[in-house]
C-alpha cells in the first residue's frame, strides 16, 4: 500500500454538505479552506502539474485547534484488535490498524463506528473519484500528538485496480494513534454522479489520456472528446491581472465558439469533460502557470 502521498484536487463546494455531523462539517470547512467556495470570480492560484505532497506526522497547533470540534473524547481501547460491520473491517497487522471497505457507498457514519471501535478519533467519507483517483487518499485533516501518529492508504494488493478480483480499497492508521482525524478516499463514481476528485483529463487512465488541451482551441479539443464518444461542458475563466492563477466568469452563459481557447481538460462524471476555456489567447496558461 502506498503511504498518503499524492493528493488530488477537491473543490470545497463539490465537498459541501458532505460532512455527517455538525463537528465534522466544521472541520471539513477547516480543512478544504484550500479554494473559496463561490463560483463567480473565485481566484486560484496556479496548479502545478507535479503531484502535491503531504508530509504526515507533524505536530501543528492550528490543526490541534480546528479538529477540536471532531466530537467528544474517545474511550481507548488499547486491548482491540479487530472489529467489523457492514462497510468496513479493521485489523491489526503488525504495527498498523488496516481497514478493508467492503461498502464504498455506505454511510460514512458506519466507517466512523468502526474506527471508534479500536478507539481511533478517526472521521472518512468516501467521494466519487476520477479513475485515477480511486483508491487514493484525496484530502485529509488531521492533529496529532507524537511523532510516531500516520495515517495512510490505498489500495491492496499495492498496484492493483479497483473493481477487479481481490483488489480493495484500504486505509492504514499507525497502532497506538492518539491524534484526530478525518480523510476523504477516491471511489469510483455511480451513473450519473459528477466527481468530487479528479487527474487532468489527458493523464494516463483518463478520459482524453495523451492527449494536452494546454492552448489549443475548441473546436479542436471538442472534435477529439467527440471522436472519443465524450460530451463537453464548458467553464469559462479569467486569468488574474499578474497572469497567475485565474477566477470563473461571473457570466457563464456566454456562447463558447469554436476559436475559443483552452487552458485545461477535466473530468466532469463519466462520459463528460470539462473545459476551462477563454475567448482570447493568453500568454502563458493561467490554470498551470506555464
Amino acid at each position: 500500500m502506498n503511504e498518503l502521498s499524492e493528493l488530488a484536487r477537491v473543490r470545497d463546494e463539490q465537498l459541501a454538505g458532505q460532512a455527517s455531523g455538525a463537528g465534522a462539517r466544521a472541520l471539513l470547512a477547516a480543512i478544504v479552506a484550500e479554494e473559496p467556495g463561490t463560483e463567480a470570480a473565485r481566484s486560484r492560484a496556479p496548479r502545478s502539474r507535479r503531484a502535491r505532497r503531504l508530509v504526515v506526522g507533524l505536530v501543528a497547533t492550528a490543526a490541534l485547534a480546528t479538529v477540536a470540534v471532531m466530537g467528544p473524547t474517545l474511550l481507548k481501547k488499547e486491548d482491540a484488535t479487530s472489529y467489523a460491520n457492514t462497510a468496513i473491517d479493521i485489523e491489526l497487522r503488525g504495527d498498523d490498524y488496516v481497514a478493508t471497505i467492503k461498502d464504498p457507498f455506505a454511510d460514512h457514519a458506519l466507517y466512523a463506528e468502526a474506527f471508534q471501535a479500536m478507539g481511533l478519533d478517526i472521521g472518512m467519507d468516501l467521494i466519487p473519484a476520477s479513475p485515477t483517483q480511486v483508491g487514493k487518499i484525496v484530502r485529509v485533516g488531521f492533529a496529532v500528538t507524537t511523532s510516531a501518529d500516520r495515517l495512510g492508504g490505498g489500495l491492496e494488493p499495492d498496484g492493483c485496480t479497483f473493481g477487479k478480483e481481490a483488489c480493495s480499497l484500504t486505509v492504514t492508521v499507525s497502532k497506538g494513534f492518539k491524534g484526530r482525524g478525518v480523510f476523504y478516499l477516491g471511489r469510483p463514481a455511480k451513473p450519473g454522479e459528477k466527481y468530487q476528485a479528479y487527474a487532468e483529463a489527458g493523464g494516463k487512465g483518463e478520459m482524453l489520456e495523451g492527449y494536452d488541451a494546454d492552448g489549443r482551441t475548441v473546436g479542436k479539443i471538442t472534435a477529439e472528446a467527440h471522436r472519443r464518444g465524450l460530451r463537453v461542458v464548458f467553464q469559462i475563466i479569467e486569468a488574474n491581472p499578474n497572469g497567475d492563477g485565474f477566477g470563473l466568469s461571473r457570466d457563464q452563459s456566454a456562447k463558447v465558439g469554436d476559436h475559443w481557447y483552452v487552458w485545461a481538460a477535466e473530468p466532469e462524471q463519466v462520459g463528460t469533460v470539462r473545459l476551462l476555456v477563454t475567448e482570447k489567447h493568453l500568454k502563458k496558461n493561467p490554470v498551470t502557470g506555464d
